[in-house]
């Protein structure tokens, strides 16, 4: 499994072990080193030397205090039953540290992992906006779900981090480097798309075949998975608005009922929870 690193939060230890299917991160308070030495000494900017007695390890230049001030588990293949599990999914990871002010947080926030884009549909808020505004708190990671049908392997985990010399994970984990946690998102979960022109024609007495297909955001088709696609039309009529692709790729009909020569209609194309990842423009002629 792969793990991406945005380098975002103030200053924390973080370990992420994966064994078996059963995730596990810490998260343990650090000291710089500059800070570090006998306690019973003054430190040359004011007060006394960090106790160097409670220095677990050295992560390059900070020290990791023994205990971690939160863990938690969580069994990946239990998301599966999550009410918010879907095609493209971003199930949000919370800790009190960072971001998140320990002491204005219920505990009981901690252990729940939503769907983004489950909280975000409605409002159409991207995670930074919503975290913001709504929850006035900001997860610590993610865990993205590209497919339902997607082997566990094939999920991404990323955590928002100070420096990746501050995180240890499992040898089973890639770990890699990431700008921010939303452009992980943007470049690794999976979209529709419309095949052939953005934009047709047709008489009012005609119809349109809707042909799309599942692709990476880099724009490769994906053919070996298989999702339900959710279609919707700011106009006309689809014979069909779900539907559910067969090697990648899935098609339906629009009519345009009750336009007129000269108007045209939006066709939108995406997922339950994330929608209108392509527009294809129907004009009456």
């Amino acid at each position: 499994m792969k793990l991406y690193l945005g380098n975002k939060n103030p200053p924390f230890a973080l370990d992420v072990t994966l064994v078996g299917t059963t995730l596990t991160f810490a998260v343990r308070d650090i000291m710089q080193r500059e800070f570090v030495g006998d306690q019973t000494k003054d430190h040359p900017a004011g007060g006394k030397y960090f106790d160097q007695s409670l220095i677990y390890e050295w992560r390059g230049d900070f020290g990791v205090m023994g205990e971690p001030i939160y863990q938690r588990s969580i069994d990946l293949q239990s998301l599966q039953q999550h009410p918010e599990f879907s095609d493209h999914a971003s199930f949000m990871l919370y800790a009190p540290v960072g971001l998140m002010a320990r002491y204005s947080t219920p505990d009981g926030f901690f252990t729940q992992t939503p769907n983004l884009y489950v909280a975000t549909l409605a409002s159409k808020m991207d995670a930074q906006a919503y975290h913001a505004s709504v929850l006035q708190s900001h997860p610590v990671g993610h865990i993205l779900v590209p497919f339902k049908n997607s082997p566990i392997e094939d999920w991404t985990l990323g955590f928002n981090v100070f420096s990746p010399e501050l995180v240890k994970a499992s040898k089973n984990i890639k770990v890699a480097p990431a700008i921010t946690l939303a452009l992980v998102r943007d470049e690794t979960l999976p979209v529709v798309r419309f095949i052939g022109s953005r934009s047709v024609d047709v008489s009012t007495t005609g119809d349109v075949s809707v042909n799309f297909q599942l692709e990476t955001p880099e724009g490769v088709p994906i053919t070996d998975r298989d999702a339900e696609i959710y279609l919707e039309s700011t106009a006309g009529y689809l014979v069909a608005r779900r539907i559910t692709t067969v090697n990648g790729a899935g098609s339906t009909t629009f009519r345009p009922d009750g336009m007129v020569s000269g108007s045209a209609a939006k066709i939108k194309a995406g997922f339950k929870f994330f929608s209108g990842t392509d527009d294809l423009v129907v004009s009456v002629l």
